[in-house]
């Protein structure tokens, strides 16, 4: 169901580690439609560990998708990087006065965080309400990280709207193509990292950050091969995983072998492939031990996906299929449109929550 209150013009911009992407979305009576998607790409090391470290550079190509989506005059949706992103799900006491509930909120988040309570920017959902408790959804990260984001649109006099999250973003994709009969889980492997997301229609049960994403193969290759970053990143696009040995070792003993025997890229490629699928499942091991309920689907996404092997290799490690999460289904385009489904997965998920009742 569409929210009609909303503009009808509006653009969500997805700032990434390796590029940035828009999407100017339009409302057609009860249907959205997608007008204009744009991508620019980063310098490497523009952003480090989700931080804007040029921010120069930084705004200057977000001036340029800004000018190519003509979206000056728009409602604008941005999201917060993935790794300085804190969500967790908490039970309070019910309350009748709700400024009595995000005060309280506030001060017993302080055991749920890494960082001060002072130096953090809070969001909550409320969950439920029963049995005189109150279930909540908390959404945190350091007040400096959304002041790096915000310098960068302040540059170019454009101040966001909304500042919503990549995981419910991901889960709306598949909420609006009405994916979700019960619990799902999302991989999206980025350049910086992997998310996994696990969540339904109401709640996010279990957001965790993996620090392998398509940078640190890129890195393998520049190490290996003695290349700059984008020479060993085109050799990356270009090649792949190499095929694994037939004879199967464990983590350790690859590791172990790498070590003594020195090795190379070939190895290395593929135990950074299996540390990752490893994660991965112990994410969804974490969820099914403490929820005792089965994941229905798992769906990925991301730019990392592109690389050769690396989704055969996480599908052989969980014993499941993984199903491609196409942001465009049930969604219009406009033609002639240059769609990168795997990338532009975060920006349409951020126009798709706007849309959807009680998101945003």
């Amino acid at each position: 169901m569409i929210n009609l209150a909303l503009k009808k013009r509006f653009t969500a911009i997805d700032i990434g580690t390796d590029s940035i992407k828009g999407v100017r979305f339009k409302r057609k009576g009860r249907r959205l439609f997608i007008d204009r998607v744009a991508m620019k790409h980063l310098p490497h090391d523009s952003i480090i560990d989700g931080s804007i470290v040029d921010l120069a550079v930084v705004s200057n190509r977000l001036n340029e998708l800004v000018q190519e989506l003509n979206c000056k005059k728009d409602k604008i949706i941005t999201t917060i990087p993935n790794n300085n992103l804190i969500i967790r799900n908490m039970e309070l006491p019910a309350m009748a006065d709700d400024n009595r509930l995000a005060e309280a909120i506030k001060w017993e988040s302080e055991d749920h965080l890494p960082f001060p309570v002072e130096s953090a920017v809070e969001d909550f959902k409320i969950l439920s309400r029963e049995d005189n408790k109150v279930q909540v959804l908390l959404v945190a990260t350091k007040r400096d990280v959304v002041d790096n984001i915000m310098d960068a649109f302040e540059r170019i006099s454009l101040i966001p709207s909304v500042m919503n999250i990549q995981p419910m973003a991901l889960l709306s994709i598949a909420e609006y193509q009405n994916l979700i009969d019960d619990t799902v889980a999302i991989i999206d492997i980025g350049a910086a990292g992997t998310r996994v997301v696990i969540g339904d229609n109401r709640n996010i049960y279990l957001s965790r950050n993996i620090d392998i994403g398509g940078s640190e193969f890129t890195r393998v290759i520049m190490e290996e091969d003695k290349l700059n970053y984008n020479e060993a990143d085109n050799v990356k696009k270009r090649n792949g995983i190499p095929e694994e040995e037939e004879e199967e070792m464990s983590l350790e003993l690859a590791i172990s072998q790498i070590a003594t025997t020195g090795l190379g890229e070939s190895h290395n490629l593929v135990l950074l492939a299996r540390n990752l699928a490893e994660q991965i499942e112990r994410s969804l091991d974490y969820y099914n031990m403490k929820y005792r309920r089965n994941i229905e689907k798992v769906f990925i996404s991301g730019g990392g996906i592109k690389l050769k092997r690396l989704k055969n290799i996480i599908e052989d490690r969980l014993g499941r299929e993984l199903l491609s999460l196409d942001p465009y289904f049930n969604v219009g385009v406009r033609k002639g449109s240059d769609l990168r489904p795997e990338e532009f997965a975060v920006a349409i998920g951020l126009g798709i929550s706007e849309v959807l009742p009680d998101e945003g």
